[in-house]
């Protein structure tokens, strides 16, 4: 167990049990912990002459190097909150943000302010971080941790696209980024030999937890900020990375990349999130992996993670999202919160100590997602918080979970609800060789509304015997009224399959003089 209850405790463990072990590598070289600590302190007194303060906010929008991690550490041990934003953000969204959460200080490097310097400019009391403004002329404490205390306080503020309305910053305490750094070097095994290829940007929780998890068991993490895929094989390569994490487009094109004979010996697992994982595209990377164990997890940044699939249930049971990570406690509820029944569909709740602490300045947004723990009496004072998260899953008897989709996604034909993941799985089950699929809802003529399916293949396929299968395994009111092969799926941000954008493109789809069937 991690003996510690501050951000900045994690590093300083580190730092006093592996000082001489590699934390990080990048393109200026390595840096051990105790040197890494070290520089967190210097720059802890840069930001504090800056004019940081706890409680502040500090947004980062930088390179994947070191002066991210460095300044990741040194606003945390400030009491101080890090709003990482992506390096792909527009000037519109950047200002959004920092409208939002009005930031103390900003900092980017000065190409990136140059940049934007037309289109982009600070809120009052909020000023541009250079180090190089600032020398610690404060005295310098090499050894300074926060005292006990730290694992309540708010430490990020990270912002979700989501599918409607304006991003939304959620808001971690410590506790959540140091309890979720110790659960998944837990379930993963990581150890302090582990080197960590760090793809993900750490404005996602997926990328902030795998830079925390390796640094709980001391492990070295490489930072990459990648341009081209083969840019990634050569790094496995050259720093025979044992840990891989990724999103599914990503996967997608490391599949296709090409791996030199004996590049990938060394990778013992690696791991996906962010959105389902095709069968068929499991199966190529297990190809390219052969000695790595793939694992499947799940989980939304309002409760940091949920769930994983131990890659030993992969066989028997590669549709699930299996079961609750150390720490957290997931149910699936009725919307009166009861609980269902094995096999009865319902909505997924996170419980537990990685709930995060809400929405950031949206009390009322806060209120409709986080509510009080339904499964405690209502005689007690001050329940904590439940997070609803708007899945539809179910339950089997071992206790394995299924993902049937979004509650505000699910399919409404014939007065019958449907969920289109299960129709998105019968066809990856029936069909070799896609990609991507998504069955939405587009209305007809009749004043209903049918399914229609789109996918994605890298060879035409034949829809009128496709349609004549699933006519065979599907019922009536679930079965595609037609088929739609495309080169590429739409996908949003984050990697996800653009629903919304495909609902709005093919809206007219059954009621216009070309309709097809």
């Amino acid at each position: 167990m991690l003996l510690t209850d501050s951000l900045e405790g994690l590093l300083h463990l580190g730092a006093t049990r592996w000082p001489t072990q590699n934390a990080l590598k990048d393109q200026h070289g390595t840096l051990t912990y105790a040197e890494l600590f070290a520089q967190v302190q210097q720059r802890r007194s840069q930001l504090q002459a800056a004019g940081l303060q706890p409680g502040d906010r500090m947004m980062l929008q930088l390179p994947k190097q070191r002066e991210l991690v460095i300044e990741l550490f040194a606003t945390w041990s400030l009491g101080a909150l890090v709003v990482p934003v992506h390096q792909a953000l527009k000037p519109q969204q950047l200002q959004y943000i920092v409208q939002d959460c009005s930031p103390r200080l900003v900092s980017m490097t000065v190409t990136r302010r140059q940049q934007l310097a037309a289109e982009f400019s600070l809120p009052t009391g909020c000023d541009w971080f250079d180090s190089a403004d600032h020398t610690a002329d404060l005295p310098q404490h090499n050894s300074i941790v926060q005292a006990g205390g730290m694992s309540a306080q708010p430490a990020a503020i990270l912002y979700t696209s989501g599918s409607t309305g304006l991003p939304k910053g959620v808001v971690l305490s410590q506790l959540n980024l140091l309890l979720g750094a110790v659960s998944v070097s837990q379930y993963l095994g990581l150890q302090s030999s582990d080197v960590v290829l760090a793809l993900l940007p750490f404005s996602f929780d997926y990328g902030l937890n795998q830079l925390l998890s390796a640094f709980s068991v001391g492990a070295t993490v490489v930072l990459l900020d990648y341009l081209l895929t083969q840019d990634v094989v050569r790094q496995v390569q050259q720093y025979q990375v044992t840990v891989l994490a990724a999103v599914p487009p990503l996967w997608a094109a490391l599949a296709d990349a090409r791996w030199p004979d004996g590049s990938t010996a060394q990778l013992r697992l690696w791991t996906n999130s962010g959105g389902a994982m095709p069968p068929v595209l499991l199966r190529r990377l297990q190809q390219c992996f052969p000695n790595a164990k793939p694992y499947l997890m799940y989980g939304l940044t309002e409760a940091f993670r949920s769930t994983y699939l131990s890659p030993d249930k992969l066989t028997e049971k590669p549709q699930s999202i299996g079961q609750a990570i150390p720490f957290a406690d997931v149910r699936v509820l009725r919307p009166d919160g009861t609980e269902c029944a094995v096999g009865e569909a319902g909505e997924l709740v996170h419980r537990g100590p990685l709930v995060s602490l809400g929405y950031w300045g949206k009390p009322e947004l806060t209120a409709e997602r986080f509510r009080p723990d339904p499964l405690l009496p209502q005689a007690v004072v001050h329940r904590p918080p439940a997070v609803w998260s708007g899945d539809q899953v179910w339950r089997d008897a071992d206790g394995d979970l299924f993902y049937l989709g979004r509650l505000d996604e699910m399919l409404k034909c014939s007065g019958i609800r449907i969920s289109p993941t299960e129709i998105e799985q019968q066809f990856y089950a029936l069909v070799a060789g896609v990609t991507d699929v998504a069955a939405i809802a587009v209305p007809t003529a009749a004043a209903d509304n049918a399914v229609l399916l789109l996918f994605s293949a890298p060879e035409p396929l034949d829809n009128i015997a496709l349609m004549t299968v699933l006519k065979q395994q599907l019922p009536a009111y679930m079965c595609p009224k037609a088929l739609i092969q495309l080169p590429l799926l739409p996908k949003t941000a984050n990697g996800k399959l653009d629903r919304k954008q495909l609902s709005v493109t093919y809206k007219d789809y059954f009621c216009a003089p070309s309709e097809s069937a």
